[in-house]
């Protein structure tokens, strides 16, 4: 519902959010929401349960990590509903340089046996999967693989008998979670594939990414589609929580604590307008901070704190805008006023006015303080002033003014087309004729024999029927491939996939690429999510691609010293001067 006020827009959202049912009027979390976990962790490690995955689990919810407090799940979603938002910091070195996928000998025997436990024992019933765990970016590779494939409550667990340290890589996207039980088919093999393509980061960071396509619908409706909402990212790009995150050793009071907050949902709004955000369903049409009111409330009173982009923050943090725990104009619940960033998002986060108490426990695998039952949230906002227009015109402010959103939906805070991956990592001869028998194989003693990288061949892909395909926004397309697809030192660099130009059309700015890699720009299981379809690589049309978007066009090549989109003006807009390829 929209409504007018004057000098106002209000946008309340009828939306209800814990676990992946939606009703009512603003948001409500309750105390049974999925915890949000962060980016994933290069390596998960810790006690680890020793049970076989099973071939079906939960659909949606938390965390299903079997290992200690300082067990790290691989890959944690970040949307309430069916998960459709992840962090991709899965190294390019691991992807490219493994003892199993980029093993010739076991590749074959992975996709024909069960994803689970028993399968790649160190005592296992297949020879060639044994002891190939004890690798590190191995198990940074399995981590991503399971939880590419299975879901939510299956999980692999792994015994390093020559240590005794044990490990467990828990499910969540759950693209094929029939794995679990046996060998799966080509479409469950190119689809998780296309995942873990997705997923890699050669940068070393964890970006958060929102990943598209067409999986299996029949069995898994609104997999890879965007979500109604998007949860506040609780890690920061090198994969380490942002300490207000955790759970408070300590009583600790106040909106500038580092400690016991709760991550609640990415909201947009127009640079520089005035927002209005505040729980109740009432939305507000004005706040100015009543210092009295703080007195005499409850220690489980709620406080809020506002923060630039799609991720939380700390109180001394630059991103940080605003936070309160006072009352707007006596109002009877939280509230508070800020200025939208230059961002156009922004991340809300709340918790107690105490936190660390005996008695107030954190919800499962969040870190935080506890939830209030039934919480919402309701926004308002109105224009930066400006000068009234001359009469007759119409003000260039309230012209390009739109009223804030929250929570904003998957769609508007992840708009950047990045590309489509696609390929299969398994299959026919999957691996560069380089690769011999015995290269990328942890031996019996222990030690990792890596396949040499001879400068003949660097830059090229490992596998042999991996791709990409860019965006409409690139322009740089050769250090899109070194940046985002390959690793290691000039002259030995390995890729994990063969760029073939742009997915579609791309705007040209130094060259152009080839174009139309992909001949459907919209796939048609969700109308207008713009999910590529049916692109090209290596002389055939692979079906399944998945398309990334990201929430920011550099996300992915950030420090890069060159610049990889077209030009834009502030605001994301295009600039004038960019034209199109022929």
């Amino acid at each position: 519902m929209i409504s007018r006020i004057p000098g106002l827009l209000v946008f309340c959202l009828g939306l209800s959010c814990a676990g992946a049912g939606c009703a009512g009027v603003g948001v409500g979390v309750g105390d049974d929401a999925s915890p949000l976990d962060g980016p994933p962790q290069a390596a998960p490690a810790g006690s680890g349960s020793s049970s076989s995955a099973s071939a079906s689990g939960p659909a949606s919810g938390g965390s299903a990590s079997g290992g200690s407090a300082s067990t790290s799940a691989a890959v944690a979603a970040f949307a309430d509903a069916v998960q459709g938002v992840w962090g991709n910091g899965l190294s390019a070195e691991a992807l490219t340089r493994n003892a199993l996928i980029t093993n010739p000998r076991a590749n074959p025997v992975m996709v024909s046996v069960p994803l689970a436990t028993d399968s790649y024992a160190d005592a296992g019933p297949y020879p060639v999967l044994q002891r190939q765990l004890r690798h590190e970016p191995t198990r940074e590779v399995m981590g991503y693989l399971v939880a590419c494939a299975l879901e939510v409550g299956q999980s692999v667990s792994y015994t390093d008998t020559s240590t005794g340290e044990e490990f467990t890589f828990d499910g969540k996207i759950g693209i094929c979670p029939a794995w679990a039980a046996g060998p799966v088919g080509v479409k469950c093999q190119q689809l998780v594939s296309a995942c873990m393509l997705s997923l890699v980061n050669a940068m070393g960071r964890s970006i958060t990414v929102s990943m598209r396509g067409q999986a299996f619908p029949e069995h898994r409706p609104g997999l890879l589609t965007p979500a109604p909402s998007v949860r506040v990212v609780t890690s920061t790009e090198d994969g380490d929580t942002i300490p207000s995150f955790r759970r408070c050793r300590i009583d600790s009071q106040g909106a500038s604590r580092s400690c016991g907050w709760t991550a609640e949902h990415v909201g947009s709004c127009t640079p520089g307008s005035t927002v209005f955000i505040a729980t109740g369903e009432a939305p507000l049409t004005d706040c100015a901070d009543d210092a009295a009111s703080a007195v005499g409330l409850p220690a489980s009173d709620m406080v809020l704190r506002v923060c630039s982009g799609i991720r939380g923050c700390e109180a001394g943090s630059p991103d940080r805008i605003d936070s309160s725990e006072v009352r707007c104009g006596r109002r009877a619940e939280p509230a508070l006023r800020f200025v939208c960033p230059s961002s156009a998002y922004f991340s809300l986060m709340s918790g107690p006015r105490t936190s660390g108490r005996a008695g107030l426990p954190a919800p499962a695998g969040s870190g935080a303080a506890a939830l209030q039952t039934n919480r919402r949230f309701s926004v308002g906002s109105r224009p930066r002033p400006s000068p009234p227009p001359p009469p007759g015109a119409i003000s260039v402010v309230e012209a390009t003014f739109r009223a804030a959103v929250y929570p904003a939906a998957e769609a508007d805070v992840f708009g950047w087309r990045e590309g489509a991956f696609y390929g299969n990592l398994w299959g026919n001869e999957p691996l560069h004729p380089r690769l011999k028998t015995g290269m990328n194989e942890v031996k019996e003693n222990g030690e990792f024999n890596p396949a040499p990288t001879p400068e003949e061949f660097s830059g090229q892909a490992i596998y042999r029927h991996a791709f990409a395909c860019t965006g409409e926004y690139w322009t740089d397309h050769a250090a899109y491939v070194a940046e985002r697809l390959c690793a290691g030192a000039e002259g030995e660099m390995d890729c994990v996939a063969t760029s073939v130009g742009a997915c579609g059309e791309s705007y040209a700015v130094t060259s152009c690429p080839p174009l139309h890699q992909c001949s459907v720009d919209d796939g048609g299981l969700v109308d207008g999510d713009r999910d590529f379809q049916q692109c090209d690589g290596g002389g055939g049309t692979w079906p399944h691609p998945i398309t990334v978007f990201l929430n920011h066009p550099s996300d992915v090549v950030r420090n890069s010293p060159f610049s990889p989109f077209a030009p834009l003006l502030p605001g994301g807009v295009l600039s004038g001067d960019a034209a199109r390829c022929p």
